[in-house]
């Protein structure tokens, strides 16, 4: 593969940028902070922003009229507080970039906000360092809250209407300033070295990261600063290890069913690449836009490695990327807020997520343990299945019908080895009906039905779906093929699903590429010499992988951790972070990111910036 033009895909970004600036200020409806943002950008409506900017925070007031830590941190402004953050950082009247162009009534209004703001959320008590593994409400939900409240709070700090002014706590706000300077240092450290997010999650992501940015870009701790850059390497290198023409592949979590599980377009970790490494792909210009413009206009740039990582990832070569993410609860503290704080086991999660990488396609899967109290979060509407590179709308997943609202919780339990993954009910689930499996729609011209087999093939891939009855059945009499309009629970325009006569039967699915099989009848050989049981739910499933070596595959029933030839999968093995491109060892802190002759060596254990 041709090396990537570095510098040109850097322009590109910045052409990008100006380009949504000016589609915002060109749509009529849209978001009023949005709008606002581009136009102080840019110059061309200081007037227009300025008002939108006003009105907004004049909302924040009570039935009195007066401004109060209630009425300034309502749900509409914490789901705005990271545009409202970045827009006086950037346009105060001491900026030096921009100055004045928030005019001296809306930067007033704003610092009013901020301290109110700050007055609802943060507490010296939520700052503390022994709190760094615990969630509020969820990770998005958490970063929302805390981290806008600590930029909030840093820009009142020394301003004489504010800085003696006392917190519910007893506190000032330089006092909550330096607790969160201490506690986001500590947070960066602690996600290189014990799991990185929670939510991977094609809806939540964009709810988040921009608030990673924000922290780079304007914490006015230097510690702070280095460690946020370092966790957005992090952050985009785990993104590109195994993402598929922009498209992310592996195991997700809060992947609700429709949209966002069918559809790549409906992902927001890969439309926020076009701001970040210039590649073009869908965005919106409405709320849902935040992060993008934040992106944008960042002073974060990827390190070389990140984006050759993004732009060119190896397409010759197959492999592994293993990490452990956070999951696993010790307890659920009531203390910090109404909704609940999940309190993680700081030691790691004991969920493994598990890709296999090919140039053709990317099988991902989570392994993990059925006796393990995993957090909602984490547990809520988990993907795994397979996305291909023929394609970037192309994809193929297990799924159990959600019986309420769509979301599941549990509802499946999985392992893999290379390009084989068995999938079955998990023992937990709840909310989790009948087991199916997702088609995108353009894989009906491949698909084959072949001796209990559904085989479809994208491009040079081969992938082969089977049911595996209890029965042992032979040939297709164990399922059927329907189409979304067909299934009163499934509503989808997207796509077809494999549809179990069973309810809960495991499933295999085994991929393989044209280089391995190069005709369909190659590929039904290698599949028929696949053996399965099925006794007491308990599924053993014995095969030669991709690579030619004997696998024996064991899980469900009576087994709380899958088994591999024999042995229970490691759910948490030396390192956190396994692959050619991106490796770290648990707990060290220590990660490094390489690819060829680049190569970033990331040490979260430095305690400043001075050291690199």
């Amino acid at each position: 593969m041709r090396p990537p033009d570095l510098a040109k895909a850097r322009q590109q970004r910045r052409v990008f940028r100006d380009e949504l600036m000016q589609k915002v200020l060109a749509k009529a409806d849209s978001h009023p902070l949005v709008y606002a943002l581009a136009g102080l950008y840019t110059g061309k409506d200081l007037p227009g922003a300025n008002q939108r900017l006003l009105a907004f925070c004049e909302k924040a007031v009570g039935p009195d009229k007066q401004m109060t830590a209630t009425s300034a941190s309502t749900e509409e402004i914490k789901w705005a507080m990271r545009t409202l953050v970045r827009t006086y950082y950037l346009f105060n009247s001491k900026n030096a970039s921009f100055p004045g162009r928030l005019d001296a009534a809306t930067q007033s209004k704003l610092e009013e906000l901020f301290y109110y703001y700050g007055c609802g959320k943060s507490t010296l008590a939520r700052a503390s360092l022994e709190n760094i593994w615990h969630i509020q409400g969820s990770e998005n939900h958490d970063m929302m809250d805390l981290s806008n409240a600590y930029l909030a709070l840093q820009a009142v700090a020394d301003l004489e209407a504010y800085k003696d002014r006392k917190l519910p706590d007893g506190h000032t706000p330089a006092e909550h300033v330096k607790a969160w300077d201490a506690y986001y240092a500590r947070y960066a450290l602690e996600r290189a070295k014990n799991g990185l997010f929670v939510e991977i999650s094609p809806t939540y992501g964009k709810w988040f990261v921009g608030e990673l940015f924000n922290l780079y870009d304007f914490s006015r701790s230097p510690l702070v600063r280095h460690r946020m850059e370092m966790l957005l390497h992090l952050t985009w290198a785990d993104w590109s290890v195994d993402q598929l023409n922009g498209v992310r592949g592996g195991g997700k979590t809060r992947c609700y069913q429709g949209n966002y599980s069918e559809r790549a377009s409906f992902d927001s970790w890969d439309n926020m690449t076009r701001s970040l490494f210039g590649v073009e792909g869908t965005f919106s210009t409405d709320a849902g836009v935040q992060s993008n413009m934040i992106i944008s206009l960042s002073g974060y740039e990827p390190p070389d490695v990140v984006m050759d990582l993004a732009l060119a990832r190896d397409r010759t070569q197959s492999f592994v990327y293993q990490s452990v993410r956070p999951a696993k609860l010790v307890g659920e503290a009531k203390e910090f807020s109404d909704k609940g704080v999940y309190r993680f086991d700081a030691t790691g999660g004991r969920a493994l997520r598990y890709s296999y990488c090919t140039p053709d396609y990317i099988m991902g899967s989570w392994m993990l343990d059925t006796r393990v109290n995993y957090a909602a979060i984490n547990s809520q509407n988990r993907w795994q299945g397979v996305i291909f590179g023929a394609d970037r709308g192309l994809r193929v997943f297990p799924q159990s019908i959600g019986l309420r609202n769509g979301k599941t919780y549990n509802q499946h339990q999985s392992v893999q080895v290379r390009n084989v993954t068995l999938v079955a009910a998990d023992p937990r689930g709840t909310q989790t009906g009948h087991m199916t499996v997702f088609f995108s729609g353009d894989l009906r011209k491949t698909l084959v039905e072949n001796d209990g087999w559904v085989i479809v093939k994208a491009g040079n891939a081969w992938l082969g779906v089977r049911v595996l009855s209890s029965a042992q059945r032979a040939g297709n009499s164990n399922y059927l093929i329907k189409e979304g309009s067909e299934i009163h629970e499934i509503e989808t325009k997207y796509g077809f699903w494999l549809w179990p006569k069973e309810e809960q039967p495991p499933i295999v699915f085994v991929g393989s590429t044209a280089a391995k099989h190069p005709k369909l009848e190659d590929f039904k050989a290698y599949l028929a010499s696949h053996r399965y049981t099925v006794n007491h739910d308990r599924v053993t499933y014995t095969c030669k992988d991709d690579t030619g070596t004997e696998q024996r595959l064991e899980l469900a029933g009576d087994l709380p951790v899958p088994l591999i030839n024999g042995k229970p999968v490691n759910l948490q093995p030396e390192k956190v972070f396994d692959s050619p491109y991106l490796s770290s060892v648990h707990g060290s802190g220590i990660v490094t990111i390489q690819k060829g002759d680049r190569k970033l060596v990331l040490d979260f254990n430095t305690t400043s910036d001075k050291e690199h």
